[in-house]
């Protein structure tokens, strides 16, 4: 399959006046295209810095980096990159639908009508049909990630970033999202990079997951799953198989604090 991320030897940080903050160092990754890959490591690890990287928010100290073969700066003028992050950002004056529609706005109708009529099929498919005229102090904190995630999605991004978008939510919500995010991947079939912190959370979505060490972040682990889940990489919670692929994982993230 071809890739949808390739690092090769990638430093990324801070540049500073007189030295470079280094917080990830080295990194080595592919990700094929339509994965649902999960990243766990402590903080100060470096998973949400790549993702800036990738999204072409910073620009890495040294190293390559390709996203669907090409520069980060090319795609993301594309419009191939959605990023959502665990702050749903909604603009408090704007309904549902006006912040679903954001994009159209800030991308000088760099997007095509076709993909703005699809904001009613986005809103319907995140459970969102009979809110688009509440504000997002009118919605659940879930319901707002929905709003966040079906923006991101409005473009047909092929790369979709997240950055524990459900760190904030309790257990219950959490849970329903993870099992809507998933029925959304296989729908579009979109590259899908998750941080979080949680090992439940990463086991349960991933078809691949990576654990980064810290001072300095680095690639201590990749573990694929699909091996031990069902076709559409589905799975029970309950499932000793999974149990024990968490505390595998467990084990290299405190190898890795």
């Amino acid at each position: 399959m071809p890739l949808a991320i390739e690092a090769r030897k990638l430093d990324i940080g801070y540049r500073g006046e007189h030295h470079d903050v280094k917080v990830l160092s080295g990194l080595d990754l592919e990700v094929e295209a339509g994965r649902l890959l999960c990243i766990l490591g402590p903080s100060g690890c470096g998973k949400s810095t790549f993702l800036r990287v990738i999204a072409d928010l910073l620009d890495p100290l040294d190293g390559k980096i390709n996203v669907l073969g090409e520069t980060p700066h090319a795609i993301r003028s594309r419009r191939d990159v959605g990023f959502v992050f665990q702050d749903a950002a909604l603009l408090p004056w704007r309904t549902v639908r006006e912040n679903v529609c954001l994009p159209l706005i800030v991308g000088q109708n760099s997007l095509t009508r076709e993909v703005a009529d699809k904001t009613d099929e986005l809103l319907a498919m995140m459970g969102l049909a009979a809110f688009v005229d509440r504000y997002p102090h009118q919605l659940s904190g879930g319901q707002r990630q929905r709003v966040a995630i079906a923006r991101a999605l409005l473009g047909e991004p092929r790369v979709l970033l997240m950055d524990e978008p459900f760190g904030a939510l309790d257990e219950i919500t959490r849970d329903r999202l993870n099992d809507e995010l998933l029925n959304l991947w296989r729908r579009t079939g979109t590259t899908i990079l998750f941080v979080t912190h949680s090992i439940a959370e990463a086991v349960y979505l991933g078809e691949h997951v990576i654990v980064l060490a810290a001072n300095p972040g680095r690639l201590v682990a990749n573990t694929d799953l699909r091996p031990i889940k069902a076709s559409g990489n589905r799975c029970s919670r309950e499932d000793p198989a999974i149990i024990a692929k968490m505390a595998e994982l467990r084990q290299a993230l405190e190898r890795a604090s």
